[in-house]
């Protein structure tokens, strides 16, 4: 199926759609980049290798990397962590090797100073800087260990800070990692997959498959915090009383209409903030060329998600 190269840049957008509200969630975990794009690959590859034996043809190494864009050698491993169930994560890290890089840390005369204050560290050889490097501390207390795995396990936990973006600063010799609610994260990963899929069922299906359900209502007009709220509370008490309904219609579900071989089936029900107001990159992009030229500015307005209010 050929498609266009605006529905191909529209999908791309899609991605990034996706992506950048996670962004806050990644900050706040201390995922970098790297992980995510490791996360991407090897969703890809799983993906890719399933829809190649959907279609009996073969799947090997090779093959992989030619459809996927990705080195033989990449796509070889990443495989094999799928094989062995590695966890997503890069990071390497054990409580002990983190435990003697505070130690020394605070203990080291090469990086405490009076009383056992911790100094700070440089991220990159700076040069006249008198600081030393974390690399540094990283070779002495658990050479070999993996520094930005380190770096990343103690800024989640709020050990350390990162000042002007190349400046390690010590905020306690204790490691406490936050605590984290796994199950609401599980949560979120597992509905915000079943949206996605419910998109993509629509966008991609055949004549014969059924239109999911897919309507929005957003204001009309910006509210205020007490016009937000006052919506909140009605649609959480609609809400409730839709999928109460539909719940109690459930339970009486005819033998016809069950099959153990079947899939479940559900509807969410979620408030949003729309965002559909702040200017895309591409949006940013154009407002500036067109206040830089010597002509008035025109003002383009865009409605990105394309919703309208419906009523049903």
């Amino acid at each position: 199926m050929n498609k266009t190269s605006k529905e191909k840049e529209a999908v791309l957008n899609v991605f990034a759609a996706l992506v950048r509200p996670l962004m806050r969630v990644a900050f706040e975990y201390g995922i970098s980049a790297g992980e995510i794009a490791g996360v991407v690959r090897r969703g890809y590859i799983q993906a890719l290798e399933a829809r190649l034996q959907e279609q009996s043809r073969p799947t090997t190494d090779a093959r992989l990397a030619a459809v996927a864009g990705l080195p033989r050698s990449d796509v070889s491993a990443l495989r094999d962590a799928l094989r062995a169930g590695a966890p997503h994560s890069l990071a390497n890290v054990s409580l002990d090797q983190i435990t003697a890089l505070l130690t020394v840390w605070h203990t080291h005369s090469n990086f405490s100073g009076a009383y056992g204050l911790a100094m700070d560290l440089d991220l990159q050889v700076v040069q006249g800087s008198p600081r030393r490097t974390f690399k540094e501390l990283v070779a002495i207390a658990c050479p070999g260990v993996d520094e930005d795995a380190l770096l990343d396990e103690l800024v989640a936990a709020r050990s350390v800070e990162i000042i002007d973006g190349n400046t390690a600063r010590c905020l306690s010799r204790a490691y406490v990692p936050q605590t984290a609610d796994v199950t609401r994260i599980d949560r979120m990963g597992r509905f915000l997959g079943l949206v996605t899929q419910s998109f993509v069922h629509n966008l991609l299906r055949n004549d014969p498959d059924p239109s999911y359900f897919e309507r929005t209502v957003i204001s009309d007009e910006p509210l205020s915090a007490l016009g937000r709220d006052n919506f909140i509370s009605l649609a959480n008490e609609k809400g409730q009383e839709l999928l109460s309904e539909l719940d109690t219609a459930l339970t009486h579900v005819t033998a016809a209409e069950r099959s153990a071989s079947g899939k479940k089936y559900g509807v969410g029900f979620y408030f949003f903030e729309d965002s559909a107001n702040e200017p895309s990159e591409r949006q940013i992009e154009k407002n500036y060329q067109a206040t830089s030229s010597a002509q008035p500015p025109v003002i383009e307005e865009i409605d990105v998600l394309a919703m309208v209010r419906r009523k049903d």
